[in-house]
């Protein structure tokens, strides 16, 4: 097993990344084209179907990775084999679990995950972070599972890690340690600390090598330690290009050769051990049961096609009788009877093109898991092409029978057996080639927000070209190819001809003609939309397809090109060839012994230094003669307040770490210690949630999480909340904090008392939460950030006040040089996890709180940066602070930072007092904490203890049982009265301690001032949204722009022309406005933690939701009509097309406003975006396009009034029509506009009607997404 270590940003992950081959781009040198296929890479996250059970997932694992030769027993005879080398065999047939479903723990996933990965017993095996987030006594299970797979078939393991601990780091044979790109160390993991202090080093005894050898990589620590009678020349911070040249001229290093005999690739195996048939087969019935057990997205389709069915059914209530005519010779154009057939019919189109939207979030879920997969060899892109598109079709097939049996009968057209099935299949057919439109959509797109921007477009390109909006013999010369590519146009053309052909109510001939499909053949269209759904499905594959690797092979690069041309391949040069070809060798041939030979260890290159500690390797040293002196900051240690020391601090070094009095110096300036801090106080506090169907539960169906915990913190400490995973520590924070969730289901008592008062409003407001999490906007720079956490956080500031104290706190915590980087996230580069996480303590600090909350501060932190940022919160302590932290795995200066230890087993208190008490208060129950072993961890052993982890194993309850009776339970209940009468006699302090009748630190001005620029400078920092939108906004314009350019007048009027760009503008931004779904969403966590810290209320990010994007998408819709307008034929006068973009803006923020509030009422991104197609279809159907409105029953005549799509459609006709004599010609204007009118149920009406109705929509959306702001809560702590 080989460590590949270094601190953060130093290429590990690059590295194996390299050596897996999974790089796609950039330049390899060093001979590593060639890997081994006897391999896996666990990757850092777990990536699995949650409604399979572990058993489940191992059996469709073996069935698509190993031989097909294989019988069933050898299949479970290698399943079980791994659930037992995993520890899985307990939990076998338990659901694997997702973010939405209850599923096995953490741990465990990672060991499945390490399983899936094993399954054919590889040579080599590759991990990536496997126990980041895992506390240490789960993070040894599972390399203590990875070890025992190692040790069985002498396998090898190359492994990147961080702050494992010592029980972990010892499992390991070998260690390669990088920094900066460069490997510093390789060779055996026991001499890694010996070199290292021959070189000048020097590590405490307790320090765990792990993380000192990770503090040397990352110029954390000086070489010659910490003597300042050490000569400079050799105390100096080591730059990483010295370090490397010290290894390579050191007795350590031992290269590595390769036998020039030997043919790795020979001895590959088989990428795909099965065929494409055994892969199709075990794919398709592994998606056969995850949709059986995805009641979930099943129901909802079921629901969704139920309620439009009948919406349409009776909406359209026997208009397909057609008893009466369907043309009218007068105005020389369809009867309400022929034209409501034929919207029928489109709107069955419409809907089913719409239908499969939802599908989107779906695919790109399983888009990632096939991405893995197929990585990993167990299958190629053809049978997983073959199994997705079958796979779905019994629930389209089935949904769409409800739907069409429900609207069909509804309806009343023909129901001869003919057309009844030749609608079916027609509409099938539509709705098959827009599901693989979808999967087309999710292939091809980096992400659901882009494929949800790119729909609009292809939606209003299809539907346009149908035949119902633009007649095909109006179609314009240079889109005279459009129609031959839409399918809806095939589709719609083959609906109309056989509904009136088989029915031929009278001049149905005349409709035909119209529409210009009187010359067809009802069989041609099935001849078309069957190879048209084949082609599109043929398109998906090839979406689907690898890309090409960019990535180029070479066997050497010259300094030359280093310095010149290759400092973007810094971490895959040839640096790291040797390992790389030495792995290869071990993979496809066993030990390394085989084909490569190490020199021995008195062997040395003749072309390097000989002297590892004295010769200047770098031009950037200071050389020995130098008269420059270090800095104190690198020669002397500080001291905790203990006396203990502490790590090293470098403020100007390389890295920029900080030790507690670094940070101390750099808060001399801000007076903290003015105020008294907050003692907070609890006592047989219990807290149980009703769950009767957990076996825990007592049988009132009650699971107690805590039971008689009992603590303090008082001012100036830090508490540290301990216990291994599941003993309630997030739990009892988050109920110290007040953030925990409340209901009829969960029982809460006990005391609990700040500054000897129950909890208040004012008091909260003296507390910071700084979650595990770290949620920022990443378009903002940290300063920004910053300023806007101080606006919005401090009392009766001015401006300058709050840029004093951003730069105050920014020093104070080692962030003041990266104020103008940007923050970053998933798709913005930005600062680092280190600098991420002290910004979040930084933004919940900014208003002095006197009590801080954090969970989990140093998860997926090295152990340097962890230490950093908890130097920073022992600094705030020290300045009469009150500090609660939940932490797992601190390393022993970080341990030392605490001055309590609370430790929770199984939701009850196993220890409350001194951290340094700890180890010593459980040697009485005979445990024994060996001090002098290099590497011991107290923090470690106290977290083992009370899991059961540690010998003599006693149970937890055990443990806890012996601590309400031990004298330090007894002497915290002697106190607790002493202690309480203090805190409420504390002098010169209120006891709320704040200003009664506030509610927030701000005023509701200031908030949503602050809110809106917040806003505002996300959306213009984060370009390619915007670029985005104004360039589909464009796009859309000329595209409609160019179909219907010069609308003819009159003796040919293009009515139905006009009436369409009408409307498809309205759906256009509407639809558009889907996008702000997924934002919403993001935005979402940031809501829920600023208004949980009462930084604002509902009414203020409400109020801000709705105003800071009302202009830009005002400037989007004047950019659309400025450019439409002018190249259609609308009216030519100024004031028509003012109001035509005054209806398009309101209509616009009507769509943005909905899709805000159905956002804000819908639990999850998918539900949401589920529901928009399926509620507008509402709209649009009582828009007046589709159904002309006089053709409603009477009990049906006034829902149309709420449908802001047929205000917005009615008041751009009128606008367009009404008085228009180039459409309809003197002296009969009046005459013929009244009969169109009349038949679409407009006449009588001003244009400005419309102006308040779609103002009253707006008010509605926005009222209702107050209320779900207010009421609906899917925050769950």
């Amino acid at each position: 097993m080989i460590a590949l270590m270094g601190p953060s940003g130093a290429g590990k992950s690059t590295l194996l990344d390299v050596l897996a081959n999974r790089k796609s781009e950039g330049t390899i040198y060093g001979g590593v084209e060639n890997r081994a296929e006897s391999s896996c890479y666990v990757m850092q996250s777990d990536c699995h179907i949650g409604n399979l059970t572990v058993l489940e997932t191992l059996e469709f694992a073996s069935l698509l990775r190993n031989p097909k030769s294989w019988t069933k027993d050898q299949h479970d005879s290698r399943v079980n084999y791994l659930l037992t080398s995993m520890g899985l065999s307990h939990i076998s047939t338990s659901y694997v679990g997702s973010s939405f479903t209850r599923g096995i723990s953490g741990g465990q996933l990672k060991r499945l995950s390490i399983a899936v990965e094993c399954i054919t017993l590889p040579g080599l095996i590759f991990l990536d972070e496997p126990t980041s987030g895992l506390d240490s006594s789960i993070s040894i299970e599972v390399m203590s599972a990875v070890r025992k797979l190692c040790d069985d078939g002498g396998r090898a393991v190359i492994c990147t890690i961080h702050q494992p601990s010592i029980d972990c780091f010892e499992m390991f044979d070998d260690l390669l340690l990088l920094s900066e790109g460069r490997v510093i160390y390789e060779g055996p993991r026991n001499k890694a600390v010996q070199y290292f202090n021959e070189l000048g080093y020097q590590n405490d005894k307790d320090t765990n090598p792990a993380d000192f050898i990770c503090e040397v990589a990352g110029g954390m620590v000086c070489g010659g330690g910490m003597d300042p009678n050490v000569s400079y020349g050799e105390s100096h911070i080591k730059s990483p290009r010295e370090l490397e040249k010290l290894f390579k001229s050191s007795n350590y290093h031992t290269p590595v050769t390769i036998d020039p005999n030997s043919n790795p690739k020979s001895r590959n195996m088989p990428k795909n051990p099965n065929n494409t048939f055994t892969q199709f087969r075990t794919l398709l019935n592994r998606g056969m049961l995850t949709n059986k057990r995805n009641t979930a997205y099943r129901n909802s389709q079921i629901i969704k096609n139920i309620i439009v069915g009948i919406l349409a059914g009776v909406i359209f209530y026997q208009q397909g009788s057609m008893s009466t005519s369907v043309w009218n010779t007068t105005t020389d154009f369809p009867e309400s009877a022929g034209y409501n057939v034929v919207s029928i019919l489109y709107f069955a189109i419409l809907y089913s093109i719409t239908g499969n939207l939802q599908s989107i979030p779906m695919l790109f879920q399983q888009k990632l898991m096939f991405v893995r997969e197929r990585s990993a060899g167990a299958y190629t892109t053809l049978p997983y092409w073959m199994c997705n598109s079958l796979v779905n079709l019994p629930l389209i097939i089935g949904t769409h029978i409800l739907f069409t049996n429900l609207t069909y009968w509804l309806v009343g057209l023909p129901a001869d057996p003919v057309t009844v099935g030749y609608m079916f299949l027609n509409t099938l057919m539509v709705n098959l080639i827009s599901f693989y439109f979808s999967q087309l959509l999710a292939a091809s797109c980096s992400s659901s927000q882009v494929a949800l921007a790119v729909f609009p477009i292809l939606f209003m390109f299809l539907s346009n070209f149908a035949g119902f909006t633009i007649l095909l013999d109006n179609v314009q010369a240079q889109w005279c190819w459009a129609p031959y590519v839409s399918f809806p146009r095939w589709a719609y053309e083959g609906l109309v001809y056989v509904t009136f052909d088989q029915k031929k109510p009278e001049n149905y001939e005349n409709i035909l003609a119209y529409f210009g499909f009187d010359d067809w053949e009802a069989m041609y269209s099935i001849c078309i939309l069957v190879p048209y759904a084949v082609l599109v499905n043929f398109w998906v594959l090839y979406a689907l397809m690898p890309p090409t690797s960019k990535v180029r092979y070479f066997k050497s690069k010259s300094e030359d090109q280093i310095v010149n041309g290759g400092r973007n391949d810094q971490r895959s040069d040839s640096r790291s060839s040797s390992l790389a070809m030495n792995m290869e060798s071990f993979a496809n041939a066993g030990p390394p012994s085989s084909l490569a030979s190490r020199p021995t260890s008195n062997q040395r290159p003749t072309d390097l230094p000989t002297s590892p500690l004295l010769e200047r390797v770098e031009n950037d040293t200071i050389p020995e003669d130098s008269e420059v002196e270090p800095s104190q900051p690198l020669l002397n240690a500080p001291l905790s307040p203990s006396g203990s020391e502490l790590p090293v601090g470098n403020p100007e070094g390389r890295r920029g770490s900080w030790s507690v009095d670094d940070f101390k110096r750099n808060s001399e300036n801000i007076q903290l210690a003015t105020q008294r801090g907050l003692n907070v106080t609890f006592s047989s506090l219990n807290y149980s949630v009703h769950a009767p169907t957990n076996p825990k539960a007592d049988q009132n169906g009650m699971l107690h999480i805590l039971s008689s915990v009992e603590g303090r913190a008082a001012s100036g400490e830090m508490v540290a909340l301990m216990g291994a995973s599941g003993a309630g520590k997030s739990t009892l924070l988050d109920i110290l904090a007040g953030r925990k969730t409340l209901d009829k289901t969960t029982t809460l008592d006990g005391v609990l008392l700040f500054n000897g008062a129950p909890r208040s409003r004012p008091i909260m407001r003296r507390s910071a939460y700084v979650t595990q999490d770290n949620v920022h906007l990443a378009s903002l720079t940290v300063r920004q950030t910053l300023e806007f956490a101080a606006s919005l956080r401090m009392e009766s500031s001015n401006k300058e006040e709050r840029r004093e104290r951003v730069l105050t706190v920014a020093k104070m915590l080692g962030i003041d040089k990266i104020l103008d980087n940007r923050v970053g996230g998933e798709l913005i580069r930005g600062i680092s996890g280190g600098q991420l996480k002290r910004l979040s303590i930084a933004v919940e600090i900014i208003s002095l709180p006197e009590l801080i909350f954090l969970d989990e501060p140093t998860t997926g932190l090295d152990s340097a940066i962890a230490h950093e940022v908890m130097s920073a919160v022992r600094n705030l302590a020290n300045f009469n602070r009150t500090v609660i932290c939940t932490i797992h795995q601190p390393p022993p200066a970080t341990f030392r930072l605490f001055d309590k230890l609370l430790l929770l087993a199984n939701g009850r208190t196993c220890y409350y007092g001194d951290v340094d008490d700890a180890p010593l208060y459980f040697n009485k129950f005979g445990y024994v904490f060996d001090e002098d072993k290099v590497g011991s961890n107290p923090a470690e052993f106290v977290v083992a203890v009370a899991g059961g982890f540690e010998k003599p194993n006693l149970a937890p309850d055990r443990l806890c049982d012996d601590y309400m009776a031990s004298e330090s339970h007894m002497e915290f209940q002697e106190q607790l009265t002493e202690n309480l009468e203090s805190d409420r006699n504390r002098t010169g302090e209120n006891q709320n301690g704040a200003k009664k009748g506030t509610t927030y630190p701000s005023s509701l001005g200031m908030q949503c001032y602050t809110l809106a620029c917040r806003q505002i400078v996300k959306t213009a920092q984060d370009k390619r949204p915007l670029i985005a939108g104004i360039m589909r906004h464009i796009v859309v314009a000329l595209f409609y722009g160019s179909i219907y350019r010069d609308l003819k007048g009159s003796p040919n009027p293009q009515i139905l022309e006009r009436c369409s760009l009408c409307f498809f503008t309205l759906m256009f931004v509407t639809m558009g406005q889907q996008q702000n779904i997924p934002i919403i969403f993001d935005e979402r966590l940031l809501f829920y933690r600023e208004r949980g810290a009462k930084v604002y209320g509902n009414f203020s990010y409400w109020l801000t939701g709705g105003v800071s994007v009302t202009p830009l998408t005002l400037v989007w819709v004047a950019i659309f009509c400025a450019i439409l307008y002018p190249l259609s034929g609308f009216r030519k006068d100024w004031e028509s097309a003012i109001f035509f973009y005054i209806i398009a803006a309101l209509t616009s923020l009507c769509g943005l406003f909905y899709c805000q509030m159905l956002a804000v009422l819908s639990p999850t991104q998918q539900s949401a975006i589920t529901l928009f197609p399926a509620t507008l279809f509402f709209f649009i159907s009582f828009a007046g396009y589709i159904v002309q409105l006089p053709s409603l029953p009477d009990w049906l005549s006034q829902v149309p009034n709420v449908s802001f799509l047929r205000w917005g459609f009615q008041a751009l006709v009128i606008n367009e029509l009404e008085d228009n004599t180039f459409v309809f010609p003197a002296p009969t204007t009046e005459v013929l506009y009244k009969a169109f009118a009349e038949q679409y149920g407009i006449y009588g009406y001003s244009k400005w009607t419309s102006v308040p109705y779609l103002a009253i929509n707006m008010g509605v959306f926005r009222l209702f997404t107050f209320l779900g702001l207010r009421y609906v809560r899917y925050e769950k702590r």
